[in-house]
């Protein structure tokens, strides 16, 4: 019986390995689509590094120079929970540490990237500042963020996939069951955002548009491409369509800048 109410209360949910193929092919095709704008050889930080995959493919596909830094770099991200984590820091050059104070001196970086990071912060104009400041002048700035579009697949997945878990946890964490993590009522009525598990879904529709993500990273930078790789399901449920390329819609935006 507790085998058959935990299949049903994890319906709709991968499992990790299937998260990370699927986190993987994403970044895959996210990858290719900024990829020449990353000069060959360059110095290269990637702030928001995770397990460092970006990292790896910057070295195998551009002979950079990596360097990465992340609050907690085994944690989440293409490859997490590798079974060394200070052997795979050592060997990447992966710092532990967030984008609001960088530990690396100015105008040391050819590239500074960041991929699915800028909507995780507290301060993203601080954030900004410190790509301005450790990236050469002649530097590029590679900025990946969600978009309104991923926000909604975001909902109605949780919709389907999650709505039973929120009821579950509301009622019984309130019944005294303690291994049921606790819900608050308004994300009872109202889901989660991905960004800030205060907030609700309706910061994301709101604050991930492709008009807001622009205006906010022009103040420090100068826009010289937006780029739309594809439009993907949400990699954590069971997919609701595939993978592709799409001219209007995509689940992330890329921005490729340089300092003004």
């Amino acid at each position: 019986m507790k085998k058959i109410l935990l299949k049903l209360y994890y319906f709709g949910n991968n499992e990790r390995k299937k998260i990370n193929l699927l986190q993987t092919n994403i970044r895959n095709i996210e990858w290719q689509s900024i990829v020449n704008y990353i000069p060959k050889k360059s110095k290269f930080l990637d702030i928001g590094c995770g397990a460092g995959y970006s990292m790896k493919l910057a070295q195998s596909d551009r002979v950079c120079e990596v360097y990465g830094i992340d609050p907690d770099p085994n944690a989440h991200g293409v490859g997490r929970n590798w079974e060394n984590e200070q052997s795979f820091r050592s060997e990447l050059n992966i710092e532990k540490g967030g984008g609001e104070e960088l530990p690396y001196t100015s105008n040391k970086f050819d590239v500074v990237y960041s991929s699915h990071v800028l909507e995780h912060v507290k301060n993203e104009m601080k954030v900004l500042q410190e790509m301005k400041r450790v990236v050469k002048d002649d530097g590029v700035i590679i900025i990946g963020v969600p978009t309104a579009s991923m926000a909604f697949i975001n909902m109605i997945s949780q919709v389907i996939f999650l709505s039973h878990h929120r009821f579950f946890n509301f009622f019984l964490s309130r019944l005294g069951f303690s291994s049921f993590p606790m819900v608050s009522l308004k994300h009872l009525l109202f889901l989660y955002s991905h960004s800030f598990h205060e907030k609700t879904i309706f910061y994301d529709l709101k604050h991930y548009t492709i008009k807001n993500w622009s205006e906010t990273i022009s103040k420090e930078f100068e826009i010289e491409n937006t780029i739309l790789p594809a439009i993907y399901p949400y990699p954590d449920y069971t997919q609701l369509f595939k993978l592709k390329k799409n001219k209007k819609y995509s689940s992330s935006v890329f921005f490729i800048c340089k300092k003004k």
